[in-house]
Order: structure tokens, then sequence, then C-alpha cells
């Protein structure tokens, strides 16, 4: 207050920042009967490692199953991302899934969903397979904040330890906390600032 009062007094304009605006993230259930999958990707540059890992689950928040995988070859957050999808939808037709809510925290892969064109060649033959793939299931692709896929975001980043692909049945120790309070419907804060 001390400073204020000494800009005022050499009448020094001052043009306080606009507080952030603050929005609450809340993860919503899938609808009865369907699995909804929350995917994410992770990658480290010293040294260099992709992971991405996705987390099944059903109408009641209960887990289905989790999956983890490494990837060696990659050349972009975007393709980590990417991945993670192909991998979600690899898992649930393999597993005769038919209704499924996909969400992710990228933007620009919700949309690649939409533009197939945005995908590396790379991956293009398998990402245009998945989206065959789901010609036959009842898919529903949404946007979530980051801070609402916190728990997938841990996921991902346990991965950068492991070496392979890992299926869980259960929800790992490690992020179990944060996969708690997103069913018992807690919220996360996105912050943004002007």
């Amino acid at each position: 207050m001390i400073e204020f009062c000494i800009l005022k007094a050499l009448k020094i304009d001052i043009h306080p920042s606009r507080p952030p605006t603050i929005k609450e993230v809340l993860c919503t259930p899938p609808l009865q009967n369907w699995l909804k999958v929350n995917t994410d990707g992770a990658f480290v540059k010293t040294p260099v490692k992709a992971a991405c890992g996705g987390i099944f689950r059903n109408s009641d928040g209960i887990c289905q199953g989790c999956f983890d995988q490494d990837i060696p070859n990659y050349n972009s957050a975007f393709y980590v991302e990417i991945f993670a999808v192909i991998l979600a939808i690899e898992i649930a037709a393999n597993n005769h899934w038919k209704d499924m809510w996909l969400e992710i925290d990228s933007q620009l892969v919700f949309l690649a969903c939409k533009d197939v064109s945005m995908v590396s060649w790379s991956i293009r033959n398998r990402w245009n397979n998945c989206m065959d793939v789901t010609k036959n299931m009842n898919v529903f692709v949404s946007h979530i904040y980051r801070e609402g896929n916190t728990y997938t975001d841990g996921l991902a980043n346990l991965c950068l330890a492991l070496s392979s692909h890992v299926w869980f049945p259960s929800v790992p120790d490690s992020i179990r906390a944060e996969y708690i309070r997103n069913i018992l419907g807690l919220p996360n804060f996105r912050f943004k600032s002007f």
C-alpha cells in the first residue's frame, strides 16, 4: 500500500493487471452402458522419451482398465497425443466396446478427429484404420482442459519409467488419489490471465 501511495504522490499512472479468470473444470461420467476413455501423452527432453496413456471408465466412474505405452519414435507432442487416441480406439475395438466417449485434452487432436490431413503421414494409415473401426461404433469425441485430465496425465507420466505396453486392470496406486477426487466430483480449476 505504501508503494501505491508513493506512485500516486509522484502522479505516476498505474495500470494494475486484471485478475485472472477462474474456471471450474469437472469431469462428467458417460451415459449408462457407455465407456469413457481419457487419453494423454507425455514426454521429456533429457533424455528424450515419450509415452501415452488412457483410462477406460464406465457410467459409474469405475475403472475398466488403463493402458500405458512408451513411444520410441516420435516427432512431436501432437504425435504422442494422436498415438494415445489410436491405442484407445484399438483397445476398445479388441474388447468389443461399441459405445465410447473419447475425451482428450489436446485441442489439435480434437480437430484431427475431424480432419485426417492434420495427422502425420508416418501414422496416417493407422489413424485411418482407427477411423474406419469407429464407423462400426458409437463414438463421441470431446475436449477437456488439462486441469480436468490430471489423473490421465499422471498415468502417461508413469509410463515414462516403463519401456513397453502395459495394461492395468485397475487404477495404479500412483494416480489413485487424483482419480478418486475425480470420481467424487471434486473440481479442478483453470486460471486464465489476460
